[in-house]
């Protein structure tokens, strides 16, 4: 899915906006700043309320003003990713989110992560094929030095790049596709992919991070010359959310982006999805333990019309306990893993299905036989047709996406900023809403005939080194030669730069406001019949609960040998009950939009639950069950041990995990639980029984050592009332397991 980070699908009645063109706000502006639209809540409807103003020089302000947290989040997003660059020069949209944080001309090299620091906030950029955003979120009082450091990039930063800052995050980039791509499992998929996906040329036929050859052969002066084609105000919103005064927030920005000079007109992109005349098999051998299959389809483009029922499709046939992948691959040990996604960007959209199968399962066997039990399970859907229940589940999940993801203010900061850039209104929300509404069964099996049944494909197999025996089909598709455009060096004098002409000094860093005063969330504490303590906080920004079972149980409190009972536990409670198989159970929770699950960490398990307040009943109904109902079937708990097993194996080859775990071998001790991963050794999974896993679920999982917290827009009395279940619960006082002494280093 083309989203933002909160998620645009949710029902019309719960996310209906109020007209969008009120009277100007009676509110002086700068001179040079345009009012352009006002978006206001009306009763109880959900909507990102916001104002949306327009500066001289093209910059789009988009303004969310909510005083519930002394907390303001900045978001700079520019409308170029790696889409925008040319053949030859790729990764500089990348480049440039490194050089933006390096200093610029009035803020000194890496004060940008220094300020804001100090500043008690925390910041990030990041870049994609269609846009590079920049964000922070900082104290209320700290907005305007926020502005003052975006705009300085904005408009200030060429001068600052230097020939020996761009040489040293040349190779930083260097280096980190080397960490994320290169050595990494899996880490060219995506590169492979697109390469067989789409011509030579085509804005998605080469990778966001770049290629080194690119990388190696362009100057300091091409990547000045990009900046100045597309980091302009008129190509990028502003979008600030938080505790601001909005009459002083435009007076700050019109300052210091006010005279910023308007760069070149940029025009959308022409949509470009990519068109396959016969499968392409390609296989990429990788320092992996499981093999992978890939199957993309190429599709519509973000926003197209069939995009919302292709989004179910997806849903139906590879994502969930309820998906058919999982029925047909994981269910029965032949995957460890499988899902299938619509993936959306600017100019193309790809249907996916993933399956990592399980070695066991292929000994005699190749990944042509994976392929085929997948083609199969697409044959197995068009037989079964669309059922009430997929729609439901599907709109109850991206319902409670779009809700749950409105809670932060990045999360709100986010969405604006999001379709502000790609659509020319942060409002597009109630559009994208009635998309998705509308799907209906018919829409689903229309697009599953145009898109993807007999349609060519690309189909990547990741094989282990020197395995090529598993591939079964032969690749029938080489990628070709890279063929160049003669290199043209860009000179400083071929540069036309654009310049602020200011009546301050840009270089004074401005001082913070006062301190704002933070109004902690009203509190509270309840004891249930058996002594659980419940602690409670209220939050009524929108119709959500948040609600955590701790039980003090984890993998420190583990024998050595039988290191994984507490999460192998932890995960049985996630499979099949004695009152619902696991399809059934995750249907139930799919169709209210809820999430029940149940993990174990160094010294805690949790049960966590998330739900939409209006489904809290029926969420608490299934969390009972999953604590006090678990199955324990053997067919379970030896699909879970197998799961474990090859993660365990992948680990091993992910140099991080490797270094972690190292490191706390030489911390802890080796015959220390702390000092071994939680999730077991191939050694202690295959010691541990389903036996143990029973045993241990009756002697730890007591309300003596268990706690609630929960956080939502739900009353105190009402809720421990909901409680019920848990305060009847009973078992036996335990103890907890020593620390074992540490070693001694010198």
């Amino acid at each position: 899915m083309f989203k933002p980070v909160a998620s645009a699908l949710a029902l019309s009645i719960l996310l209906a906006a109020c007209a969008s063109q009120p009277s100007l706000p009676e509110r002086k502006l700068p001179e040079g700043v345009s009012f352009v639209e006002k978006i206001s809540r009306k009763g109880d409807e959900l909507v990102i309320p916001y104002e949306k103003y327009r500066l001289a020089n093209g910059l789009t302000v988009i303004i969310q003003e909510d005083h519930s947290d002394p907390m303001v989040h900045v978001d700079v997003t520019y409308h170029v990713g790696s889409a925008r660059e040319e053949l030859g020069k790729s990764g500089f949209a990348h480049f440039f989110e490194h050089m933006m944080f390096q200093g610029s001309e009035h803020v000194g090299d890496e004060q940008h992560f220094k300020i804001v620091s100090e500043s008690g906030g925390t910041l990030n950029g990041t870049t994609n094929s269609d846009r590079t955003n920049y964000f922070q979120t900082v104290p209320a009082n700290q907005l305007e030095t926020m502005l003052w450091l975006e705009a300085d990039r904005m408009g200030f930063l060429l001068d600052a790049v230097t020939q020996q800052k761009f040489e040293v995050q040349r190779e930083t980039v260097k280096n980190e596709r080397g960490q994320r791509v290169d050595n990494a499992p899996y880490g060219r998929l995506g590169e492979r992919v697109a390469e067989a996906m789409y011509p030579a040329g085509h804005p998605y036929s080469w990778p966001v991070i770049g290629y080194i050859e690119d990388l190696n052969r362009v100057n300091v002066n091409d990547l000045k010359k990009f900046f100045l084609r597309w980091y302009g105000p008129n190509n990028a919103v502003l979008t600030i959310g938080g505790d601001v005064n909005v009459e002083q927030t435009l007076a700050w920005v019109n300052q210091y982006f006010g005279s910023i000079p308007r760069g070149p007109d940029v025009e959308d992109a022409a949509k470009q999805p990519a068109m396959l005349s016969e499968n392409r098999y390609i296989s990429l051998q990788d320092n992996v333990h499981l093999p992978l299959l890939y199957i993309a389809y190429p599709t519509v483009s973000a926003r197209h019309a069939d995009e919302p029922a292709l989004d179910v499709l997806a849903e139906i046939i590879g994502q969930g306990k309820t998906s058919l992948l999982y029925k047909n691959l994981v269910k029965n040990q032949i995957a460890v893993q499988t899902n299938a996604q619509h993936g959306c960007q600017e100019l193309a959209c790809t249907f996916t299905m993933m399956a990592l199968p399980n070695p066991a399962a292929l000994q005699g066997k190749t990944m042509a036989d994976l392929e085929k039990i997948v083609r199969d399970t697409l044959v197995e859907f068009e037989q079964r047709g669309v059922a009430d229940d997929d729609l439901l589940k599907a709109k109850a999940k991206l319902e409670s996406q779009a809700i749950f993801g409105l809670q932060s203010i990045q999360g709100k900061v986010s969405q604006l900023a999001f379709y502000e850039t790609f659509t020319g209104n942060a409002n597009y929300i109630q559009q994208d809403i009635a998309a998705y509404t509308k799907v209906s069964k018919d829409d689903v099996m229309r697009v599953y005939n145009q898109y993807v049944k007999g349609k060519a494909a690309v189909i990547m197999r990741v094989i282990p080194n020197g395995a090529t025996a598993l591939l079964g089909t032969p690749d029938n598709w080489q990628r070709p030669e890279r063929k160049l455009p003669e290199y043209a060096e860009t000179k400083e004098s071929d540069l036309q730069y654009r310049r602020a002409s200011d009546n301050f000094d840009r270089s004074q860093k401005p001082g913070a406001q006062a301190n704002p005063a933070v109004q902690l969330p009203a509190t509270w504490t309840a004891t249930l019949d058996n002594g659980i303590k419940v602690y409670g906080a209220a939050y009524d920004e929108t119709p959500t609960v948040a609600l955590n079972i701790d039980i003090k149980i984890g993998a420190r409190d583990v024998p050595v040998e039988k290191l994984g009972l507490a999460n192998l536990t932890a995960a049985m409670l996630n499979e099949s009950s004695k009152n619902y198989s696991n399809e059934a159970f995750s249907l139930a929770l799919e169709k209210l939009g809820s999430s029940v699950s149940v993990g174990a960490g160094t010294s805690y398990t949790t049960l966590s639950v998330q739900s939409l307040s209006k489904n809290l009943d029926e969420t608490l109904k299934l969390a009972a069950e999953r604590l006090f109902n678990p199955a324990f079937l053997e067919s379970d708990f030896q699909r879970l041990k197998a799961q474990t097993k090859q993660g365990i194996e992948h680990s091993k080859k992910q140099p991080a995990n490797v270094a972690s775990e190292a490191f706390q071998r030489l911390l802890f001790g080796a015959d220390n639980a702390l000092g071994l991963p939680g999730n077991g050794t191939l050694a202690s999974i295959d010691a541990i029984t389903l036996d143990d896993v029973k045993a241990f679920y009756r002697e730890y999982y007591v309300p003596s050592i268990t706690t609630v917290s929960v956080v939502g827009a739900v009353d105190k009395d009402a809720l421990i009332k909901k409680l019920d279940f848990l305060g009847q619960w009973q078992g036996k006082p335990v103890a907890r397991t020593a620390m074992k002494a540490l070693p001694q280093h010198d």
